[in-house]
């Protein structure tokens, strides 16, 4: 049908139409372009920069886009509306009234990396701009709930649309007194945007007739790959957070010195594990001269332990441990300097690391003390 305009004299730029012609038209696009476009043009961005800051302030990960409605699309769009079987019945007094009636001339989308984090941006919304006065909670619409997709299980348009104005908070005095338009902000997941973008563009922009049943059949698919793959994405970022957070919990406790022998020997345990070698180690026998010692050269953070006590370095120290259990052996005493598969290990690979550094950690021990002793050993073999 076509789109009415009643005749008003209260205003000259309204203009009487009866009936809507090509040329009435194109009066309206002229009237966009001269009195609308420029102030859609001016929010645009800052609604764009309002949004991307927010996003990030509230570690919502997603990207934004923004577009005006060309003149050219306009007009394509009117004379969609012009047509008899459009259902546009409207009466419309004036071109004002008629572009009043298209929400999206200006539109920004923000595509989310997952559909739970929509109502999040929504909530986020409302809390940043206002609702246009001529409607109530910004006219909020979830696409996938309105009767027309609900209906239609092949239809997998899935957004959140809202129409949202500028704070005049947000606004100069100049500018608060003419960007009063509002805006059409949707809410949608990135895959769902794919889905959204070939569908709109296959079927609405369709312009060689209608679709074959092979395009209808690869378009619903995609929509069922797209849900599919959203909760890929989530479970995706699900697993990373988890792994952030083991990071972030494990970088905390290689910064921390151990308190005593019993943590020193807790975390050699879960890093070394049960076995070095062939050998079982009791990590609890010898922990705490080998923290004295650690903690005189500063030596006594997780982050020591990983770094300095290499595989090679261990598998080294193993060989001169048996040569200090063989010149034992010889020298018949029958009590060991070295046990195997105690902290002994890491003392003697002390030694092997750095001598001056060993003999810094003993230190402030007496000489009898069990570093001291196998510090003597190590400088008889060497």
């Amino acid at each position: 049908m076509s789109i009415i305009f009643e005749a008003d004299n209260s205003t000259s730029s309204q203009i009487g139409f009866l009936n809507m012609s090509e040329e009435q038209i194109d009066q309206i696009v002229q009237f966009y372009k001269t009195n609308t476009i420029f102030r859609l043009q001016k929010i645009i961005p800052i609604i764009t920069e309002r949004l991307e800051a927010e996003l990030e302030k509230h570690g919502i990960p997603a990207r934004v886009a923004a577009r005006v409605k060309k003149p050219a699309s306009l007009r394509g769009k009117l004379l969609k509306w012009a047509k008899p079987d459009s259902g546009k019945t409207e009466r419309l007094s004036s071109p004002e009234a008629t572009l009043l009636e298209l929400s999206d001339l200006a539109a920004v989308r923000v595509m989310t990396y997952t559909e739970s984090d929509r109502s999040k941006v929504y909530n986020l919304a409302t809390k940043i701009f206002k609702s246009p006065d001529n409607l109530k909670n910004f006219g909020t619409e979830i696409l996938e709930n309105s009767p027309r997709i609900r209906q239609n299980d092949k239809n997998h348009y899935r957004a959140t649309h809202m129409q949202i104005c500028l704070r005049e908070e947000d606004l100069s005095k100049d500018d608060a007194e003419t960007l009063i338009d509002s805006c059409e902000l949707q809410i949608t997941s990135m895959l769902a945007h794919v889905w959204n973008e070939i569908e709109h563009d296959t079927i609405y922009k369709e312009k060689s007739g209608k679709l074959s049943s092979d395009e209808n059949r690869a378009i619903h698919s995609l929509g069922l790959l797209t849900q599919s793959g959203d909760h890929i994405i989530q479970s995706l970022l699900a697993s990373r957070n988890i792994r952030e957070e083991k990071e972030k919990r494990d970088s905390q406790i290689q910064n921390e010195r151990f308190c005593d022998k019993d943590e020193l020997s807790s975390f050699m345990l879960n890093h070394f594990g049960e076995k070095i070698g062939p050998v079982k180690m009791d990590f609890s026998v010898g922990a705490e001269d080998l923290l004295a010692g650690l903690h005189s050269v500063d030596w006594d953070h997780p982050n020591d332990i990983m770094t300095r006590f290499t595989p090679k370095i261990l598998l080294e120290t193993r060989k001169i441990s048996k040569r200090i259990i063989a010149a034992q052996t010889k020298a018949n005493r029958t009590k060991s300097l070295y046990r195997p598969g105690t902290c002994d290990l890491f003392f003697v690979s002390l030694c092997a690391i750095d001598l001056s550094i060993a003999e810094a950690a003993v230190e402030d021990l007496s000489g009898n003390s069990r570093a001291s002793v196998l510090l003597k050993a190590f400088k008889q073999l060497t």
